[in-house]
Parts: structure tokens; sequence; C-alpha cells
């Protein structure tokens, strides 16, 4: 595979706002994790799978797993194992969408979790927490969340993330072009990384999201995504 290719911050200015709201609501977002100072309206997640459980979710354990195939290379290349030693959970939990009959919605999850790192691979959330908090929740029941390093998004099929990537970001302005299997690595203070931004779960002012890293899949062109974690 070739060497990732990184989009650089651009010196000691803000960037322009290529990408408006999603850029705003991102450079928000990092600052607030960046600065324990700053006033911010979220509060660390105190989600964990018992209350999950108690508040009516289904969680299901199943057997360890290699890393998911889509992004195995990618998963070993970072120097994590491709031993099947990674935990796989399913959560689900059915919401009721309005009063007549059979209006319902399930949330559904399913993770992989190892030393350091967790694979997304489905995701769907009609109105439970956010997948963050679902993420940070499963991880920590078998491992310290200060050790988390990397977070995988396999095969995002979200409409507002898909229309985002594939109509604003790899586009001939950038000179990109959708789809495309070379993994792309957007550096913090980047229109890109702030378009792209999440909030984390760490206490503010201790970690940051150091890079975001986007590619294609090799055969079918989903979005597999990668958030690079490290101390401050």
């Amino acid at each position: 595979m070739s060497d990732p290719i990184t989009a650089q911050p651009p010196g000691e200015h803000s960037p322009p706002l290529k990408y408006d709201r999603l850029q705003t609501a991102g450079a928000l977002r990092a600052s607030w994790i960046r600065d324990p100072n700053q006033n911010c309206p979220i509060t660390p997640s105190q989600l964990t799978t018992q209350n999950m459980t108690e508040s009516g979710w289904g969680i299901r354990h199943q057997k360890r797993h290699f890393p998911p195939d889509q992004i195995y290379e990618e998963t070993v290349e970072l120097g994590l194992s491709g031993e099947k030693l990674y935990r796989k959970i399913v959560l689900w939990k059915v919401w009721k969408a309005g009063i007549l009959r059979g209006q319902y919605w399930v949330n559904d999850y399913t993770l992989q979790t190892g030393p350091g790192v967790v694979f997304a691979t489905d995701s769907f959330r009609p109105d439970s927490a956010y997948w963050a908090q679902i993420v940070q929740a499963v991880y920590q029941d078998e491992h310290p969340i200060e050790d988390l390093k990397y977070v995988f998004r396999c095969n995002i099929i979200n409409p507002e993330t898909m229309l985002f990537v594939q109509k604003s970001l790899y586009v001939a302005a950038n000179g990109l072009g959708w789809p495309d299997d070379r993994l792309r690595v957007w550096e913090e203070n980047t229109a890109e990384y702030q378009a792209l931004r999440v909030r984390g779960a760490f206490p503010r002012g201790t970690r940051r999201i150091a890079g975001i890293v986007t590619w294609g899949g090799r055969y079918i062109p989903y979005i597999q995504m990668r958030f690079d974690i490290e101390k401050v």
C-alpha cells in the first residue's frame, strides 16, 4: 500500500471556512477538548454497559474475532494485532417511533474492541446515545479509556457523512476524486479535519484527536474512517 497522504495545517492563521457549519462545529468541539478552561456545554459521558442494560438495551458478547476484513491491512500496518483477539459486541434497543402499530425502529450497534482500538462496524441510531458514548462504554468494560489510540468507523453509510465526503471533500477543487482507496490524513487545524471532527470521550485537556484518516474500500467504495488519539 502507498504511504498515507497528509493534509498539513496552514501555518498560524485560522483556515478559511471552506465547509461552513460542519467546519465551524468541528473547530468548536476541538477547542473544547484542547482547552479545559473554555465554557463547554458537553459533560464527559457517564454511560456504562450496566446502565444501558438497566434501561432496556440488549447486549450480546460474541466470540473473539480477527480485525474486520475491510480494514485488516490498515490495522496490521499500525502495529496492532491481526490475530483473533478482538471482542465482538452487538447492542440493540427497540425505539417506538409513533403511536400506530408497527411503528418501531431498532438502535443497533456492532463493535469490536481490543487493546488500544475500537472497530465500529455497524451503527444505526434513530434515538439513542451518540455512537461515541456507546464506544466509550463498551471499550471501558475491558480496557482503560486512557489506553485508547485508534477508533475505526467501517463502511460508513450515514447520508450526511457520505454526501460531505463524496461531494465536498473528494472533489476536483481539492485534487481528489471518489472512490479513492489511498489513505488521506487530515491533521488538526485543517478545514477538512474540522469538518470531519467528532466530540471526544476524554477529560478535556488530556487527549486530542491528532488526525482523521479517510479512504474508500478497495472492492466496495464505502467510506472508511480512523481517528488517531494522542495525549495533549
